[in-house]
């Protein structure tokens, strides 16, 4: 799943940069999510008094709205230890980039995770150089002195385009791959997904399938795409 994280100070550009991201993908033909971190500990999406906020008040740990346009899913988790494959889980199916927002812990280092950084000051893009890698971009007000090193700079306000042929470029060919092989099977052991090659997944998928033709009132087409969930469970679960 091509990632691409936009990280930096408040007040710096990054949600000015994801919204030009997010239009600009989107008008190639890409399917674009979003993931905003928020470090507010007591923070809710709900609003207090609203009927969902009773609900999850009276103890539900997942509540879902349904209105004519949207759906909602507000699901009471403890998300301070998870991890990057654990975040991207929750929206993959839906996309084929992701855009992230904040998480600079997370993915500070990752090699996989290109970063666009915003910066105020020299000595914010410095620092940014020293605990950022790969940084694809830096972006915001940044002093003049601050574009001569050696991370491209790129104008959100003048240069949206160049920002966007610049994201193109690096998930073009992961996008383009991942559309080509739709994967036929999913094996998630306690919400971690194992890697499977096409020839494991046809062999696995081909035996599910061949065990499940066998029971009553079941037609198998032999398209169907097939997903297995193993939770480890115990007595008070």
């Amino acid at each position: 799943m091509p990632i691409i994280a936009v990280v930096g100070s408040k007040k710096s550009g990054k949600t000015t940069a994801i919204e030009t991201l997010v239009q600009g993908l989107t008008k190639r033909g890409y399917k674009v999510a979003t993931v905003k971190h928020v470090p507010e500990p007591d923070f809710t999406i709900d609003t207090e008094g609203k009927d969902t906020w009773r609900h999850a008040k009276a103890g539900a740990r997942t509540v879902i709205s349904v209105a004519p346009n949207e759906i909602s899913t507000i699901r009471k988790a403890d998300t301070t230890k998870y991890s990057l494959e654990q975040i991207i889980k929750e929206c993959q199916d839906d996309a084929e980039i992701i855009v992230l927002e904040g998480f600079r812990k997370l993915i500070g280092q990752n090699p996989t995770v290109p970063k666009i950084v915003a910066v105020k000051t020299t000595e914010e893009a410095l620092d940014a150089s020293k605990h950022f890698k790969p940084i694809l971009t830096f972006i915001g007000p940044i002093p003049a002195e601050a574009e001569k090193m050696k991370i491209p700079y790129v104008d959100v306000i003048k240069e949206q385009e160049r920002l966007v042929d610049m994201v193109d470029e690096k998930v073009a060919a992961l996008v383009e791959r991942k559309r080509k092989h739709k994967e036929e099977l999913k094996i998630q052991i306690d919400g971690q997904a194992l890697p499977l090659n096409p020839f494991v997944q046809k062999f696995i998928r081909n035996t599910i399938l061949g065990m499940i033709s066998t029971l009553k009132d079941v037609t198998i087409k032999g398209e169907e795409s097939v997903s297995v969930i193993i939770k480890s469970f115990s007595r008070h679960d």
